[in-house]
């Protein structure tokens, strides 16, 4: 409908769907009554800008003038390329298109079904799914969307809402370490499941956690406020990362050379990918963040004996001298292994079949490829 009439910075925090406590407890601390006065004004001068928008005409049309169906995420986006750039670039903040996404889930739906024998593909109840980058949640959206259609087609609509409730929120998840982007796949997912025909109840929350993929340990909780939020989904989120059987890892991850994921879990992982080129003089770029969760989905999947891999990232691992011993554990493991390389390597000078430049699917110089490896359970 219109704007929010009446709506205020007190309001707001009743509106928070239940979907995230982390985001309600947050939002108590920073909007109650406790907010500070030298900026509550502003707070509460948006708030009535929000008050007086017409939200229905903001949309109306949106994905003929922007060539994006997901509003939110444009939002986010043109906020964070005029905030903070640098953010962007070193995070590797990058939407990614969707027709990238689209493919690669419908991929994956495809493969559940050929190679594991689940006809339900995505929709199978016993599938666990996971994109430990999820940033603004662009895969997970696509796989619920891709698990409804299947649900509708099968004329089975009427038990949606107790499908999500039972089979849906208990195995689908996200890792995000930015809490900005972390807020948005919490509240687009909370929107299409509710357009969907969902509506949450009681203590039911998205498997979407505020944590970083590639550390493992658990954070002792803190005895107050935000220190004790964090803690609470730093410690929901490595129940998961220990004890599920996740069967499908997807997404797109960040590429950062200079990473700043070096925690103990990580490095050991990652040995197996640097034994075989130790004597090189530089290894740093198997030091890339991409890599890194390349080689947390490896685990991952390892530990569950079985599953699929899919994901657009960096694509100098298909052919970089330096990158040969992580080939050939990626070999050792998955009985298949798909690339789509979509090049766009700016870099090296790549050009197109037609000899015109090749372009990138991302606002990004270093070409990307798409690959699919899939794990078959042992019988």
């Amino acid at each position: 409908g219109r704007g929010g009439e009446g709506f205020t910075r007190q309001q707001a925090a009743w509106n928070l769907p239940p979907t995230n406590p982390f985001l309600r407890d947050l939002f108590n601390e920073i909007a109650g009554p406790g907010l500070d006065e030298r900026v509550a004004w502003a707070v509460d001068d948006l708030a009535y800008l929000l008050a007086r928008a017409d939200i229905a005409e903001i949309l109306r049309d949106f994905g003929k003038r922007t060539r994006q169906e997901d509003p939110v995420v444009h939002f986010y986006e043109t906020f964070l390329a005029a905030y903070d750039p640098q953010m962007r670039q070193t995070r590797g903040v990058y939407y990614t298109p969707e027709p990238v996404v689209s493919y690669i889930v419908r991929s994956l739906d495809h493969i559940v079904k050929t190679r594991f024998d689940r006809p339900l593909g995505l929709a199978d109840t016993h599938t666990l799914i996971l994109d430990p980058a999820v940033g603004t949640a662009t895969f997970l959206y696509f796989v619920i969307r891709q698990i409804h259609e299947t649900l509708t087609a099968m004329g089975q609509a009427g038990v949606w809402s107790n499908y999500v409730e039972e089979h849906l929120l208990p195995r689908v998840f996200g890792f995000e370490l930015l809490m900005a982007p972390y807020a948005v796949a919490h509240t687009k997912l909370g929107i299409l499941l509710q357009e969907t025909g969902y509506h949450f109840a009681g203590d039911q929350r998205l498997g979407i956690y505020l944590t970083n993929s590639l550390e493992e340990a658990i954070i002792r909780a803190e005895t107050l406020g935000f220190a004790r939020f964090i803690s609470d989904e730093a410690n929901a989120a490595a129940e998961i990362k220990r004890g599920k059987p996740i069967m499908v890892v997807l997404g797109n991850p960040p590429y950062s050379v200079s990473s700043a994921n070096k925690g103990d879990h990580i490095e050991r992982l990652m040995e197996r990918y640097k034994a075989a080129v130790r004597d090189e003089q530089n290894i740093q770029p198997l030091s890339d963040d991409y890599i890194k969760f390349i080689r947390f989905a490896h685990d991952r999947i390892e530990r569950t004996g079985y599953g699929v891999i899919g994901m657009i990232t960096n694509h100098t691992y298909l052919s970089g001298l330096i990158h040969r011993g992580m080939r050939e554990e990626l070999m050792k493991t998955f009985d298949e292994i798909y690339v789509l390389n979509l090049h766009g390597n700016a870099l090296v000078g790549e050009t197109a079949p037609d000899g015109g430049p090749d372009e990138n699917v991302f606002d990004i110089r270093q070409g990307v490829a798409i690959v699919f490896m899939i794990k078959l359970e042992q019988r």
